[in-house]
Protein backbone atom coordinates (compact mmCIF):
# COMPACT_ATOMS: atom_id res chain seq x y z
CA UNK A 1 0.00 0.00 0.00
CA UNK A 2 1.21 3.31 -0.80
CA UNK A 3 2.35 5.94 1.96
CA UNK A 4 0.93 8.98 0.78
CA UNK A 5 -1.96 10.37 2.95
CA UNK A 6 -5.68 9.00 1.50
CA UNK A 7 -4.39 6.58 -1.09
CA UNK A 8 -6.14 3.32 0.05
CA UNK A 9 -7.10 4.67 3.61
CA UNK A 10 -10.62 6.67 4.74
CA UNK A 11 -10.81 9.12 6.81
CA UNK A 12 -13.48 8.76 9.36
CA UNK A 13 -14.62 11.88 11.47
CA UNK A 14 -13.61 10.91 14.94
CA UNK A 15 -15.98 14.17 17.01
CA UNK A 16 -16.83 11.79 20.04
CA UNK A 17 -20.14 10.25 18.69
CA UNK A 18 -20.86 6.89 18.53
CA UNK A 19 -19.42 3.60 18.04
CA UNK A 20 -17.05 3.62 15.16
CA UNK A 21 -15.78 -0.07 15.20
CA UNK A 22 -18.72 -1.47 12.79
CA UNK A 23 -17.78 0.95 10.41
CA UNK A 24 -13.93 0.68 10.85
CA UNK A 25 -14.01 -3.30 10.14
CA UNK A 26 -16.85 -2.61 7.26
CA UNK A 27 -14.39 -0.36 5.42
CA UNK A 28 -10.86 -3.66 6.03
CA UNK A 29 -13.32 -5.92 4.55
CA UNK A 30 -13.27 -3.86 1.57
CA UNK A 31 -9.66 -3.47 1.51
CA UNK A 32 -9.33 -0.31 2.63
CA UNK A 33 -7.30 1.28 5.50
CA UNK A 34 -9.97 2.93 7.66
CA UNK A 35 -8.09 6.11 10.18
CA UNK A 36 -10.29 7.66 12.79
CA UNK A 37 -9.39 11.47 12.93
CA UNK A 38 -9.87 13.69 15.55
CA UNK A 39 -8.46 16.73 14.08
CA UNK A 40 -10.21 19.06 11.44
CA UNK A 41 -6.81 20.02 9.67
CA UNK A 42 -5.78 16.45 8.94
CA UNK A 43 -9.33 15.75 6.50
CA UNK A 44 -7.37 17.49 3.77
CA UNK A 45 -4.43 14.51 3.49
CA UNK A 46 -7.18 11.80 2.29
CA UNK A 47 -8.99 11.54 -0.88
CA UNK A 48 -12.45 10.07 1.17
CA UNK A 49 -13.87 11.03 4.00
CA UNK A 50 -16.88 9.73 5.96
CA UNK A 51 -18.69 11.71 8.55
CA UNK A 52 -20.84 9.30 10.88
CA UNK A 53 -23.66 9.85 13.39
CA UNK A 54 -25.88 8.22 15.68
CA UNK A 55 -28.48 9.46 18.17
CA UNK A 56 -29.39 12.79 18.83
CA UNK A 57 -29.81 15.61 15.99
CA UNK A 58 -28.92 18.53 18.06
CA UNK A 59 -25.38 16.34 20.10
CA UNK A 60 -24.46 15.28 16.88
CA UNK A 61 -24.89 18.77 15.54
CA UNK A 62 -23.07 20.66 18.54
CA UNK A 63 -20.20 18.25 18.90
CA UNK A 64 -19.01 18.67 15.18
CA UNK A 65 -18.85 22.57 15.90
CA UNK A 66 -17.18 21.87 19.41
CA UNK A 67 -14.42 19.94 18.08
CA UNK A 68 -13.90 22.54 15.11
CA UNK A 69 -14.66 19.70 12.64
CA UNK A 70 -18.03 21.98 10.78
CA UNK A 71 -15.12 24.65 8.79
CA UNK A 72 -13.42 22.24 7.55
CA UNK A 73 -16.17 19.46 6.30
CA UNK A 74 -17.71 22.83 4.55
CA UNK A 75 -14.62 23.57 3.14
CA UNK A 76 -14.25 20.30 1.67
CA UNK A 77 -17.34 19.93 -0.23
CA UNK A 78 -16.83 23.92 -1.27
CA UNK A 79 -13.85 22.00 -2.87
CA UNK A 80 -15.73 19.39 -4.79
CA UNK A 81 -13.99 16.79 -2.63
CA UNK A 82 -15.69 13.40 -2.09
CA UNK A 83 -17.64 13.34 1.73
CA UNK A 84 -20.20 10.41 3.18
CA UNK A 85 -22.65 11.27 5.60
CA UNK A 86 -23.84 8.03 7.36
CA UNK A 87 -27.43 8.13 9.57
CA UNK A 88 -27.24 11.33 11.54
CA UNK A 89 -24.35 11.96 9.37
CA UNK A 90 -26.21 12.41 6.38
CA UNK A 91 -29.23 14.34 8.10
CA UNK A 92 -26.22 16.64 9.37
CA UNK A 93 -25.77 17.65 5.61
CA UNK A 94 -29.14 19.46 5.49
CA UNK A 95 -30.04 23.13 6.70
CA UNK A 96 -31.71 21.14 9.96
CA UNK A 97 -33.97 18.84 12.08
CA UNK A 98 -37.46 18.73 13.99
CA UNK A 99 -35.05 17.17 16.42
CA UNK A 100 -33.45 20.01 17.09
CA UNK A 101 -33.14 24.27 17.48
CA UNK A 102 -29.41 23.14 16.20
CA UNK A 103 -28.64 24.13 12.76
CA UNK A 104 -27.18 21.59 10.41
CA UNK A 105 -23.95 22.02 8.15
CA UNK A 106 -26.34 23.14 5.05
CA UNK A 107 -24.73 21.87 2.76
CA UNK A 108 -27.66 20.22 1.41
CA UNK A 109 -31.41 22.49 1.00
CA UNK A 110 -34.46 20.89 3.31
CA UNK A 111 -35.26 19.90 6.48
CA UNK A 112 -35.21 16.36 8.70
CA UNK A 113 -38.95 15.83 10.06
CA UNK A 114 -40.16 13.55 12.51
CA UNK A 115 -41.45 10.25 10.55
CA UNK A 116 -45.16 9.79 10.71
CA UNK A 117 -48.08 7.59 9.80
CA UNK A 118 -46.16 4.72 10.90
CA UNK A 119 -46.25 1.80 13.12
CA UNK A 120 -43.76 2.14 15.26
CA UNK A 121 -40.95 4.39 16.11
CA UNK A 122 -37.63 4.26 15.92
CA UNK A 123 -37.44 2.22 12.77
CA UNK A 124 -35.30 -0.44 13.52
CA UNK A 125 -35.42 -2.78 10.80
CA UNK A 126 -34.42 -3.83 7.35
CA UNK A 127 -36.14 -2.25 4.64
CA UNK A 128 -36.00 -2.10 0.90
CA UNK A 129 -35.02 0.55 -1.22
CA UNK A 130 -36.66 2.19 -4.26
CA UNK A 131 -35.49 4.20 -7.10
CA UNK A 132 -36.86 5.93 -9.66
CA UNK A 133 -35.34 5.38 -12.92
CA UNK A 134 -31.72 4.67 -13.79
CA UNK A 135 -29.94 3.65 -10.50
CA UNK A 136 -27.02 6.14 -9.43
CA UNK A 137 -23.25 4.88 -9.88
CA UNK A 138 -23.51 3.96 -6.09
CA UNK A 139 -25.64 1.19 -6.93
CA UNK A 140 -23.81 0.23 -9.35
CA UNK A 141 -22.96 -2.81 -7.30
CA UNK A 142 -25.70 -3.78 -6.38
CA UNK A 143 -28.76 -5.56 -8.54
CA UNK A 144 -32.18 -6.60 -7.97
CA UNK A 145 -33.96 -5.56 -5.04
CA UNK A 146 -31.51 -4.06 -2.20
CA UNK A 147 -32.31 -4.10 1.32
CA UNK A 148 -30.34 -2.35 4.20
CA UNK A 149 -30.89 -1.53 7.72
CA UNK A 150 -32.08 1.22 9.06
CA UNK A 151 -32.39 2.76 13.17
CA UNK A 152 -34.07 6.22 12.92
CA UNK A 153 -37.01 8.22 13.85
CA UNK A 154 -36.27 11.62 11.90
CA UNK A 155 -35.76 11.65 7.98
CA UNK A 156 -35.77 13.83 5.20
CA UNK A 157 -39.05 13.84 2.79
CA UNK A 158 -38.25 15.29 -0.12
CA UNK A 159 -34.68 16.28 -1.68
CA UNK A 160 -33.78 17.16 -5.27
CA UNK A 161 -30.95 15.14 -4.43
CA UNK A 162 -32.18 12.04 -3.47
CA UNK A 163 -31.25 9.10 -5.28
CA UNK A 164 -33.06 5.94 -3.30
CA UNK A 165 -36.12 6.18 -0.94
CA UNK A 166 -37.69 3.93 1.62
CA UNK A 167 -41.46 2.89 2.14
CA UNK A 168 -41.86 4.02 6.07
CA UNK A 169 -45.67 4.49 6.26
CA UNK A 170 -44.34 7.39 3.75
CA UNK A 171 -42.07 7.85 1.49
CA UNK A 172 -38.47 8.85 3.02
CA UNK A 173 -35.17 9.69 1.36
CA UNK A 174 -32.71 7.31 1.37
CA UNK A 175 -29.93 7.78 0.06
CA UNK A 176 -28.81 11.65 -1.66
CA UNK A 177 -25.71 12.61 -3.97
CA UNK A 178 -24.70 15.69 -4.71
CA UNK A 179 -21.26 15.19 -7.21
CA UNK A 180 -19.46 13.89 -4.66
CA UNK A 181 -21.20 14.84 -1.80
CA UNK A 182 -23.10 11.61 -0.41
CA UNK A 183 -25.43 10.42 2.10
CA UNK A 184 -27.28 7.12 3.20
CA UNK A 185 -29.74 7.51 6.01
CA UNK A 186 -29.26 3.32 6.29
CA UNK A 187 -26.27 1.69 8.30
CA UNK A 188 -24.61 0.33 5.60
CA UNK A 189 -21.52 -1.08 7.99
CA UNK A 190 -24.89 -2.86 9.34
CA UNK A 191 -26.29 -3.90 6.25
CA UNK A 192 -24.36 -7.16 5.68
CA UNK A 193 -22.89 -8.24 1.95
CA UNK A 194 -25.89 -5.77 0.31
CA UNK A 195 -24.67 -2.70 3.09
CA UNK A 196 -20.88 -3.62 1.91
CA UNK A 197 -21.81 -3.56 -2.00
CA UNK A 198 -23.16 0.12 -1.67
CA UNK A 199 -20.52 1.20 0.47
CA UNK A 200 -18.04 0.03 -2.25
CA UNK A 201 -19.97 1.59 -4.91
CA UNK A 202 -20.36 5.04 -3.28
CA UNK A 203 -16.43 4.57 -2.50
CA UNK A 204 -15.37 4.03 -5.72
CA UNK A 205 -16.64 7.35 -7.37
CA UNK A 206 -14.29 9.79 -8.38
CA UNK A 207 -14.08 13.11 -6.32
CA UNK A 208 -14.31 16.10 -8.37
CA UNK A 209 -16.15 15.96 -11.25
CA UNK A 210 -18.55 13.01 -10.57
Amino acid sequence: MSADPGLGEVAIVDYGIGNLGSLANALERLEYRPVLVDEPQRLVDFDRVILPGVGHFGACALRVRQTGFEPALVERVQEGRWLLGICVGMQLLFEGSDESEIPGLSLLSGKVERMSKVVRLPEMQWNRLVFDGARHPVFARSSGDVWVYFVHSYAVRESQHAIAWEDYGLRYVAAVAKGPLLGVQFHPEKSGKSGLRVLAGALNLEGEGV
